[in-house]
């Protein structure tokens, strides 16, 4: 009886041992192979490089996701005497940390070369932005910024992304711009195991998941010098609010590559 009752508990522990492997095997290959390898970036075209004739204006949905996304291109069109706006559609407050995030995101962009006139606080409710303000509310608050400063070059947030408020804004925003003739780029922040490899890796390049590489989803890439990686991770080094949250700092800081990701749309 006891003999029995050891082969059966063996059997249970090998299933289980073979179910933990399986489970740990899938998340290894899930992470390997989330995003396009490395070398795929010279198969990227280049998006459009910014001049002083340019007018760029970024969305972004919480103070961190322009420089996040966009760093290194802000910090280009400033150099190149593009005009540029940042509009922050949410407050930041969700965790209670509103008033020292807007001011991170001044010094953040005063970093990169923009000032504070530049930029445009409309103080939407962080986090569920859907549940609290209807679809063609935002549409007419975006369209108006879009129609005020007339960019020729616009970045929003992907509508792919995980993230509620930035699958939202990108939805949004991607409805506004589909009728406008502006030379429009979509990015990408919050997505499973994006990106790889997790962490402070310069020497290597930003690029999609294997799951968004399809029709809807036209990848470029804006190559950074390296003192722009350099002004972009000193930049990001000022969102301490982020940074004291492992996961978000791990994102911050895996977000510092050799190029910018953006979809053409």
């Amino acid at each position: 009886m006891k003999k029995k009752f050891s082969t059966r508990r063996n059997l249970i522990l090998l299933i289980v041992g073979i179910i933990i492997l399986g489970l740990c095997g899938y998340y290894l290959y899930a992470r390997s192979f989330a995003v396009l390898p490395d070398v795929s970036i010279s198969l990227m075209q280049d998006i459009h490089r910014p001049g002083a004739n340019d007018r760029v204006l970024i969305i972004s949905p919480h103070p961190d996701d322009e420089t996040i996304a966009c760093a290194g291109y802000i910090e280009r069109a400033v150099e190149n005497k593009s005009k540029i706006k940042v509009v922050l559609v949410t407050d930041g407050n969700r965790r209670g940390f509103g008033p020292e995030r807007h001011t991170e995101f001044k010094e953040t962009l005063k970093i990169l070369g923009v000032g504070e006139e530049n930029l445009t606080f409309l103080e939407l409710p962080e986090f569920y932005l859907k549940e609290k303000i209807s679809s063609d509310q935002l549409k007419n608050i975006l369209e108006t910024e879009i129609k005020n400063f007339s960019p020729t070059v616009l970045f929003y947030p992907d509508s792919s992304d995980e993230n509620p408020d930035h699958k939202f804004i990108g939805e949004v925003t991607g409805s506004i711009v589909a009728k406008d003739n502006i030379e429009n780029y979509a990015y990408l922040v919050h997505f499973p195991y994006f990106p790889q490899p997790v962490g402070l890796r310069t020497e290597y390049n930003l690029t999609p998941p294997v799951k968004l590489v399809d029709f809807s989803h036209h990848w470029q890439k804006f190559m950074l010098e390296q003192s722009e990686e350099d002004k972009k991770l000193e930049a990001l080094s000022v969102y301490k609010t982020q940074l004291r949250t492992p996961l978000l700092h791990n994102l911050l800081m895996s977000m510092v590559r050799q190029n910018e990701l953006f979809s053409a749309k």
